[in-house]
């Protein structure tokens, strides 16, 4: 039946196709050819036995299909109807005939034929349905399904909805009565990097030695060869000296020389020099706890490309001596000046190691000297033994051919400076070499009264000079070199015998 199926939106059958089909069948069924006439006309006999009595004078005429052979038409006639009869009784009924047995199909041809004719050539083939449809839709129920989880993932619907409101209980009064405040959170500061000190100048050589001095960048230098033995011999000194300073605060000092910030690393271990950083640790390490150590090496070296020392002498010049009394203050709790409070003067300076050396190129490229002469309403005197002092017209000298003893008028046993702008209770002694000259100027401009003490020329006996003045602070501030010779050491002892 399938074979048929396959041509039902085909042409129909026509006369010569079902004769030749029958033919083959059936040898002697050729001659009865099957037409539509007499397929409908079987299939009439076959209605009239089971078509009931009040319609047996409908008459039709076969129609064919629309698509069948032309020049069939349906015609119907509908007869009047007739007067109603009196039923008989169901007794006096006759029995009903049998229904008649419908002839049987002739072959399975006819009855393909006859469905195919039932239901008609004009009916619309089914369409298949396509399966990309549903593929369709179950891809983008997937797609929707996943953007909204990874939504949900990021968040989104926390942003977008907004969140319910916990109701917040009403405070009882005794609450509000006793509730504090809530502090405001402060941002806390962001940690400032250390800086960076700029690299020492290195031309690639290393120099040469003159009389002792290194000649390196038309420069001269005093070579540093002290100890850590040395370095805390001169600390156990300081701790005895303090041990006999009750009363006072006590700071120590150590300043480094110009070879540590101006000369390359690499020309110092070529030449085998000590660290004065190390050296310095070894000081500050062996201290007692009564001291407090005041470094400045870092704060040197933060400006060791600036005039912070004198290229033809052994000394720092203010310069360095300014960002050392700085870093003081912050140690003492005084307040520093600036150097605009000061009246600066300058003057060609050629130091002490152009003189020893007879070097050229340092007696050629003179130093630079400045002065810084105090704004503040000062008194200035000057003594041997800490008992007779003698006022002098101002704090520095101005005779140029001094040079670096233009600084506190050079090394006196004892030098006083008077503040009278200031009344703050404070008064330094500072106990110092040739190096203490120059950052005189800058201490007396935080403090009531600054006494400056040169251990290799006071008389007198400092416990006693403290406990006469008034003195609330002690700082030793002593070279490196002068830290690592036992001869100096033993004069800052004698201070105290």
């Amino acid at each position: 039946m399938a074979k048929h199926m396959a041509g039902k939106n085909q042409r129909p059958y026509s006369a010569e196709d079902r004769a030749r089909r029958a033919a083959k069948a059936d040898p002697r069924s050729a001659a009865s050819e099957l037409t539509p006439e007499t397929l409908y006309a079987k299939q009439s006999s076959q209605s009239e036995k089971r078509v009931p009595s009040s319609i047996e004078n409908l008459h039709f005429t076969p129609k064919p299909p629309k698509n069948g052979p032309e020049g069939f038409e349906e015609t119907r006639e509908y007869p009047a109807p007739a007067a109603p009869q009196q039923e008989a009784p169901r007794s006096e009924r006759p029995a009903p005939a049998p229904a008649p047995r419908p002839e049987p199909y002739e072959d399975e041809d006819d009855y393909e034929e006859y469905e195919e004719y039932e239901e008609g050539y004009d009916e619309k083939p089914r369409r298949k349905r396509s399966p990309v449809v549903p593929i369709v839709i179950v891809m983008i129920v997937l797609a929707i399904g996943i953007l909204g989880y990874i939504a949900y993932s990021l968040g989104a619907f926390g942003k977008l909805l907004p969140a319910a409101a916990t109701p917040t209980p009403e405070p009882t009064p005794e609450a509000a009565a006793t509730a504090e405040p809530t502090p405001t959170p402060t941002a806390e500061p962001t940690a400032t990097p250390e800086p960076t000190p700029p690299p020492i100048y290195d031309d690639g050589t290393e120099g040469y030695m003159s009389s002792g001095i290194l000649i390196y960048n038309n420069k001269g230098f005093e070579m540093f060869y002290g100890s850590d033995s040395m370095a805390t011999a001169y600390a156990e000194t300081l701790n005895d000296c303090a041990s006999q300073l009750s009363g006072t605060k006590v700071y120590s000092m150590v300043i480094p020389n110009h070879s540590e910030f101006g000369v390359p690393e690499r020309v110092r271990n070529y030449y085998e020099e000590a660290s004065q950083r190390e050296n310095t640790m070894a000081v500050n390490n062996t201290l007692s706890a009564s001291i407090t150590a005041v470094d400045i090496y870092d704060a040197l070296n933060l400006h060791n490309n600036e005039d912070i020392y004198f290229d033809t002498d052994t000394h720092w010049a203010p310069l360095g001596a300014f960002y050392a009394y700085k870093k003081f203050c912050e140690a003492a709790g005084v307040t520093p000046t600036t150097l605009d409070s000061f009246t600066k003067t300058s003057s060609d300076f050629t130091g002490y190691l152009a003189y020893v050396t007879s070097e050229d190129v340092l007696n050629n490229n003179p130093d630079t000297l400045d002065l810084y002469d105090p704004k503040y309403n000062y008194t200035c005197e000057i003594s041997y033994d800490g008992q007779y002092f003698e006022e002098t017209d101002s704090l520095n000298s101005h005779d140029e051919s001094l040079g670096y003893a233009m600084y506190l008028h050079g090394d006196m046993g004892c030098v006083r400076i008077t503040n009278h702008d200031l009344s703050t209770g404070r008064k330094l002694l500072v106990v110092k070499d040739s190096y203490g000259n120059a950052m005189g100027p800058f201490l007396g401009a935080s403090f009531d009264e600054v006494h400056v003490v040169d251990f290799r020329y006071f008389e007198g006996d400092l416990p006693t000079y403290c406990t006469e003045h008034g003195i609330t602070d002690v700082l030793f501030a002593v070279n490196e070199m002068a830290v690592n010779t036992e001869q100096h050491q033993n004069s800052i002892r004698a201070l105290f015998d």
